[in-house]
């Protein structure tokens, strides 16, 4: 059995804590100042790419089989409609309300898993294409991507596409060179002046960075309110966008520790804990126990990331992996004789 790397397990649980922290707090952006909103800006503009790209890195074995990664592709899906099945169940049968299941449109949490199903198809299908052509191929279409029309929610297409570079330059890198190079001083250093000076900005211009939320979530079109006035030239956004979302994701990784911690094996557990935790916090927020976090005063915010941080421990027991680990690796059937 390969030996897990700290670094990948400390990165995959603080991101998946993140995503945690910025569902959460998304209940509450008109309640809160500016200095947390900025937080959750500089989350959402790092997290996901983030957590795509190591998904990417470690998406080797399967993808370059011969043979269609069918089964990968068959997880992702029933992992999505399960998650997708979870939220409904919370939110329509013990709560009534109204919600639409559209089992083909994932606006919501679980499109990640959608997402995944589709890269892995993409990916086999260019796996024997030079990966220069294709990266830039990607990063192309995804800079025009913003100008579509319709429903973009369909299966995700807009997201699969915006994150796709992410993904497939996880797949083309090699895991250990990276590791070796964001570990060298240098870009250490380079990395928490670059992590620095960007929080700074979204903190100082937070009324002019916070334009670009819609472009940050991959789900965004250029012709969205926020950032119309960029349309023209919403194709050089997206691709600044790549550029600067990519040195923030080397730059967390080089920042993250490497040192194992008793806490690092839970990296491992970091799918469980995106499939349940929308559930949980719709949970909350139905018995009216969110509301209640902004009425404790001064300070509500720290103990809004409290709960964050006992939602993501719960989800790391074991018995939350019980039917991720069904689906992904489900027991043989005997033979009855």
């Amino acid at each position: 059995m390969k030996q897990r790397i700290a670094l990948w397990d400390n990165l995959k649980l603080f991101l998946m804590f993140l995503v945690v922290v910025g569902h959460l707090a998304n209940n509450y952006y008109s309640e809160t100042g500016e200095i947390f909103k900025s937080l959750i800006l500089i989350i959402y503009t790092f997290h996901m790419p983030a957590f795509v790209f190591v998904s990417g890195l470690f998406a080797k074995k399967a993808i370059n089989s011969e043979k269609i990664p069918s089964r990968k592709i068959f997880v992702f899906i029933v992992l999505y409609i399960l998650a997708r099945v979870i939220n409904y169940a919370v939110n329509i049968i013990y709560f009534g309300q109204k919600i639409e299941f559209n089992i083909f449109y994932a606006s919501d949490m679980p499109w990640y898993m959608m997402a995944m199903a589709l890269w892995y198809a993409v990916t086999w299908a260019v796996r024997k294409i030079d990966s220069k052509y294709i990266l830039a191929v990607s990063i192309a279409l995804s800079c025009f991507a913003g100008y579509m029309s319709g429903d973009v929610d369909f299966l995700s297409i807009l997201r699969v596409i915006t994150f796709y570079p992410f993904f497939y330059s996880g797949y083309i890198l090699d895991p250990e060179k990276i590791d070796r190079f964001s570990a060298k001083t240098p870009v250490k250093i380079f990395s928490a002046i670059y992590l620095a000076a960007f929080s700074v900005c979204c903190f100082v211009k937070y009324n002019f960075a916070s334009k670009f939320y819609p472009l940050i979530t991959g789900k965004g079109r250029f012709s969205d309110s926020a950032i119309k006035e960029f349309f023209n030239y919403g194709y050089a956004l997206r691709f600044a966008y790549y550029i600067g979302v990519g040195l923030l994701v080397l730059a967390v990784i080089s920042l993250c520790p490497r040192k194992e911690f008793k806490i690092t094996r839970y990296g491992g557990r970091s799918l469980q804990i995106y499939i349940f935790h929308r559930a949980f916090l719709y949970i909350l927020g139905n018995f009216g126990l969110l509301e209640m976090i902004p009425s404790i005063g001064p300070g509500w915010e720290l103990v809004g990331i409290g709960v964050c941080v006992l939602i993501t421990a719960v989800l790391c027991l074991k018995i939350f992996s019980i039917p991720i680990n069904y689906i992904s690796n489900p027991k043989p059937r005997k033979n009855i004789e």
